[in-house]
């Protein structure tokens, strides 16, 4: 089945995927920075292993790996050579969420029963940062609950994913971040039930046909397909991992990817309610390309600057790249990422990079389907439009569509409302 909308709003399209009519307009529009790092490891191996004689297994590490591991099993055991699972549970769940925390030590404790050593403490941290595939399967199977078949319902890995978002915002949150600090001044929360959306819109494609249950092959095909999750994931042991460390080791071995753009171009103070949530900005940005994941700049809000049609132009015009949020005015969410500049034309533009979100009640990306190529454009006082832009029937009544916004906000009565054909509405 093709999904083919379209954005229709004062003369913008923001993307050729979905076709809608909102009635309470723009929020904001941002605008996107780039960043690159390099990365240089040396290799270093350890023994991994229980003190029983297990088949041991080497396992690379850097040299400041290890001094980050062995911090953080000291802090753990309270400076023994071993670690009991209460005292991992007790000191775990202050740094991420207990769900995640609870899983972990299950996976960690489950074919141990006594203390543990520091090969196996650190077995989850290998393997969500160089594991394979098969490693990182086995590592989320047995950190869930099965069921009598040997099966694992999709509400349970729902539940798992939940936490380690949650996990990751605890994270971001204690060291104050630069990106978590720069939403988090202007009032941008984390509700949970933006979280479980997040969830739900990860694990979207495996709730379809697959009637609430999961195999180990299904768990598998959903890890491969799902970069954003694995990404999150990673950090989030980083940071579990990491917590004692010194700030220069936890750059030397840790670089952190872009999960959360920094916020810029919002003055702090602005009376800004946002209508975003932080998890809603993880999911647009795990979609962007990789070069605007670093930075947004605030560009335009019709809540701070008001309806006015020139002004949202002048600030959004030959910008870069933009991505467009709209909320409707049945709280119904929805965002266009547009690759080009918008600019004044006759014609569509774009590319088929173009990507449009439903981002509430449910969270979805949509690529470009290449049906056409009808992108974006913006024009004015155009009495006829583009193919795709609803032929050219549209009404003499909306020749000026700012001068009609700003006598709605006058409070006049569009007397003419609701007499047109109804295949002429815009």
């Amino acid at each position: 089945m093709v999904f083919y909308y379209q954005y229709v709003l004062s003369h913008i399209i923001v993307s050729s995927l979905l076709e809608v009519h909102v009635r309470i307009g723009f929020n904001f529009v941002v605008q996107f920075e780039t960043r690159r790092f390099d990365i240089n490891i040396k290799q270093f191996y350890i023994i991994m292993g229980n003190q029983h004689g297990k088949k041991e297994q080497k396992l690379p590490f850097t040299a400041d790996q290890i001094k980050v591991l062995e911090a953080s099993f000291r802090a753990c055991g309270i400076h023994s050579e071993k670690l009991q699972k209460e005292k991992l549970l007790g000191y775990w769940s202050n740094i991420i969420d207990p769900h995640l925390a609870q899983c972990t030590a299950n996976f960690i404790f489950k074919t141990i029963h006594f203390p543990i050593t520091l090969g196996r403490y650190a077995e989850p941290y290998n393997i969500v940062e160089s594991g394979t595939i098969d490693a990182k399967v086995n590592f989320l199977a047995l950190s869930l609950e099965q069921t009598d078949t040997n099966q694992y319902t999709i509400k349970e890995l729902e539940h798992y994913i939940s936490a380690v978002l949650k996990s990751y915002l605890k994270i971001e949150s204690h060291h104050c971040t630069e990106a978590f600090e720069s939403w988090k001044q202007h009032g941008y929360q984390s509700a949970d039930r933006t979280i479980f959306a997040f969830s739900k819109g990860l694990i979207r494609s495996m709730c379809q046909g697959h009637d609430h249950y999961l195999n180990l092959s299904q768990l598998e095909e959903w890890l491969q397909i799902n970069p954003t999750f694995l990404i999150i994931w990673r950090e989030v042991f980083n940071g579990l991992y990491s917590r004692n460390s010194t700030k220069s080791l936890k750059s030397s071995c840790f670089p952190s990817p872009n999960i959360l753009p920094v916020l810029e171009g919002l003055a702090v103070g602005t009376n800004y309610t946002p209508i975003l949530d932080i998890p809603h900005v993880i999911f647009v940005n795990s979609n962007l390309p990789n070069e605007h994941r670093n930075k947004w700049r605030f560009l335009f809000s019709s809540q701070i600057m008001g309806e006015s049609f020139s002004t949202m132009l002048g600030k959004i015009l030959n910008q870069g790249p933009t991505l467009l949020v709209i909320e409707d005015e049945d709280r119904y969410m929805f965002a266009g990422y547009s690759p080009e500049s918008w600019a004044l034309k006759s014609h569509f533009f774009g590319n088929e990079s173009s990507l449009l979100y439903t981002l509430s009640p449910a969270m979805r990306c949509f690529n470009s389907t290449g049906y056409n190529n009808h992108y974006q454009y913006l024009n004015l006082n155009q009495q006829t439009m583009p193919n795709g832009l609803g032929g050219v029937k549209n009404s003499i009544l909306d020749k000026n569509l700012e001068d009609k916004v700003m006598l709605q906000l006058a409070g006049k009565e569009m007397h003419s409302e609701g007499l047109r054909e109804p295949d002429m509405d815009l």
